[in-house]
């Protein structure tokens, strides 16, 4: 099969829930590991369109959380065996929400995830931040990828318009994070 015969095939699938439940299963165990969780993103919503928007939406926290888990274990493990003895991350501008909201909107999921893990910050503000900082993120990327996959079905070929409105909006949503960020920080109580 050639590359496009696969595009419009996946674009034109017919998978039921049992499908969606698998690769919500898979975007969970791929998601905390060190693998790009754009082309989890893509995957999902090629396949699933808007759904697969609500798989990597509702796999991020659990894939997420698994890594803080094992990130805190593995740590914990290491202080105990070396001399490193209960050392974190004091530096303040580190721990200011804000600047962790934006590396984790604009930096590697993984990277990010395994950062925020050593800082020994709570889970809670950890899967707030996940979620605010990753929403934007998977929204962009799943709107692009959702204009390429109608495109396929309909043209079955790969149309792409800049100029569509709908291209703007996950940048306006990264704005507006940001002034939303000070309520959910004093709403959680998150320091």
């Amino acid at each position: 099969m050639y590359f496009n015969e696969i595009l419009i095939l996946l674009a034109n699938n017919t998978f039921d829930y049992k499908y969606i439940i698998l690769f919500y299963i898979i975007s969970v165990i791929l998601l905390s590991l060190p693998i790009p969780y754009t082309f989890i993103i893509i995957i999902n919503v090629y396949v699933f369109g808007w759904y697969g928007f609500c798989i990597v939406l509702l796999s991020i926290p659990i894939g997420s959380a698994l890594t803080y888990y094992y990130v805190n274990k593995f740590n914990n493990l290491i202080n105990k065996i070396f001399f490193f003895k209960n050392k974190k991350i004091n530096n303040k501008f580190f721990q200011n929400i804000y600047f962790l909201i934006i590396a984790r909107a604009t930096l590697p999921f993984f990277l990010v995830s395994f950062a925020m893990s050593l800082m020994k910050i709570t889970l809670k503000k950890y899967l707030v931040i996940t979620v605010l900082g990753t929403f934007s993120n998977v929204l962009l990327v799943s709107i692009i990828v959702e204009g390429i996959r109608n495109t396929v079905i309909k043209y079955n070929d790969i149309v792409i318009n800049l100029q569509d409105p709908r291209f703007i909006i996950p940048l306006l949503i990264i704005i507006v994070l940001i002034f939303i960020t000070n309520y959910v920080k004093n709403k959680f109580k998150l320091k």
